[in-house]
């Protein structure tokens, strides 16, 4: 992306996120073969354990004030600002009932069960395509777009958020009382560079973001809420409850479907 021109750059940031420009899928899939999440959200180096060791010898080091952006990354994101709308899928995983639990717990026992959840749904994010965006204090925002994804992001991402409320038992999270819900939802965003100087960040931006937030603060514990967008997408008809919701600001119903991961409905 060495053209200045803010058309030409969005025109070349379209061509990486819809991977008709194959660079970050291939750097990608080099980092992938090296464990271990959490990753890079741009480039998949990872940042922990002896792979976020190599990672540093390579000058991927995560930077200090963007944890989830390596060194290099970063250096080339600050020279090329800019992004593109593409059609992506978008995932928010949330605590439910966190003050509750924040009260009946010693704080480093919440932040403990809190980072132990981060680990969880990251590992259970990049396991099926998708980036960690951020992590929101109880809850995690993750993206799938198609040059990291590929063309089924809708699908993987539904798979994604089944992982992640499925880690919550498996790894016994669900036993020391912190619960989940999730939303997703797929349509158009602007995706690229935001911020500027040391504080830039690679993330996804509009309606189709502000939507899957709002089914993923909807959702129960243990309840997964996918938008009829995001199933007609993926081509797949999910059982569950078929409900519409409001979302704020917005004109008309969303029609969504939501399941109960089945280990929570017999805990229930």
């Amino acid at each position: 992306m060495a053209d200045q021109d803010p058309v030409a750059n969005t025109n070349e940031w379209r061509a990486l996120l819809t991977g008709e420009a194959p660079q970050l899928r291939n750097v990608r899939r080099f980092w992938q073969r090296v464990p271990a999440a959490p990753r890079c959200k741009v480039c998949a180096s990872p940042t922990h354990g002896i792979g976020g060791a190599l990672a540093r010898l390579m000058w991927h080091g995560p930077m200090r004030d963007n944890p989830l952006l390596c060194k290099a990354c970063f250096g080339q994101l600050s020279k090329f600002p800019g992004g593109a709308e593409v059609e992506l899928s978008v995932l928010f995983a949330d605590v439910r009932g966190s003050t509750g639990l924040a009260e009946r717990v010693s704080a480093s026992e919440f932040r403990t069960l809190i980072q132990a959840y981060y680990r969880s749904a990251a590992v259970a994010i990049d396991e099926n395509g998708g980036i960690v965006d951020k992590f929101l204090g109880d809850g995690v925002m993750a993206l799938f777009i198609p040059v990291i994804t590929g063309e089924n992001h809708a699908s993987r991402a539904i798979d994604a958020g089944h992982a992640v409320l499925q880690a919550i038992e498996h790894d016994g999270l669900a036993r020391r009382g912190l619960r989940v819900g999730a939303g997703i939802h797929t349509g158009e965003a602007f995706v690229g560079v935001v911020g500027g100087g040391e504080k830039i960040d690679f993330t996804a931006l509009g309606d189709t973001v502000n939507i899957a937030a709002r089914l993923g603060s909807l959702a129960g514990p243990g309840e997964l809420i996918v938008s009829e967008a995001t199933l007609a997408r993926a081509g797949r008809n999910l059982p569950g409850d078929r409900r519409e919701v409001d979302i704020a600001g917005r004109a008309g119903a969303l029609r969504v479907v939501a399941q109960v991961e089945q280990a929570e409905r017999l805990s229930a």
